[in-house]
């Protein structure tokens, strides 16, 4: 019987977690970001508005210019006075953004589970736990393994691996913050490799508001000229 009552104990800890993430559906911030690229450093600063349903990542900067910069699915759009003056593709998906990651209580396993990752190894340390992920056979031509690093039970690093082995990206999450209950990064530190040589881009978050229900028209944006 004791059992029973200490599964079924998990079990509704488990759902009510879950119950939780999906409570959460918005996210504001001011942001600044810094970083070094091929043409030299660069320095960003505004405000960001994310909402899961409408599943656009928003920046609205102000520094060094004013732009809109509008993240929809593989496109990046940039908007001067609220019309469109560019469209890119990008590789990176709202899915995988620190905004829904973290709305969706994915942001502690990077939502590899959701990409059909599977663990292959833990080892624990004093301060952290380390864990490598594997990528699904049918794409491990296209994937490398993944290594996260928690500290507190909260991603503090990921290592991405491109399939020969060599190291891809590297990502920190540091400064975690609560708000409403979700944890949050107000920090994450990003190093990229290009040639042999190492970029950086950092990015610092602040005044971070969730779910909040003003200014709701931020989290909209028209990208139809």
């Amino acid at each position: 019987m004791g059992k029973v009552i200490l599964i079924l104990t998990i079990i509704f800890f488990q759902l009510n977690q879950f119950v939780n993430a999906q409570a959460y559906f918005r996210v504001e911030a001011d942001f600044s970001i810094k970083e070094n690229t091929v043409n030299g450093k660069e320095f960003y600063k505004g405000e960001v508005f994310f909402d899961k349903v409408i599943n656009k990542v928003i920046y609205e900067v102000s520094f060094p210019e004013r732009k809109t910069l509008v993240m929809a699915d593989t496109q990046m759009y940039v908007l001067e006075n609220k019309k469109v003056v560019s469209q890119n593709f990008t590789p990176n998906t709202n899915k995988f953004t620190i905004f829904n990651l973290a709305l969706s209580g994915d942001l502690k396993n990077y939502g590899l589970d959701k990409a059909g990752y599977y663990i292959n190894s833990i080892e624990e340390s004093d301060d952290q736990t380390i864990i490598e992920w594997l990528p699904p056979e049918e794409l491990s031509d296209k994937l490398g393994k993944a290594i996260l690093s928690l500290k507190n039970e909260q991603l503090f690093g990921i290592v991405l691996f491109k399939p020969n082995g060599e190291i891809m990206g590297k990502r920190f999450y540091k400064n975690y913050t609560s708000v409403n209950g979700l944890p949050f990064p107000q920090q994450i530190i990003q190093v990229s490799y290009l040639y042999g040589e190492e970029y950086y881009k950092i990015t610092t978050f602040s005044n971070i508001k969730i779910d909040e229900s003003e200014n709701d028209e931020m989290y909209r944006v028209d990208l139809i000229d």
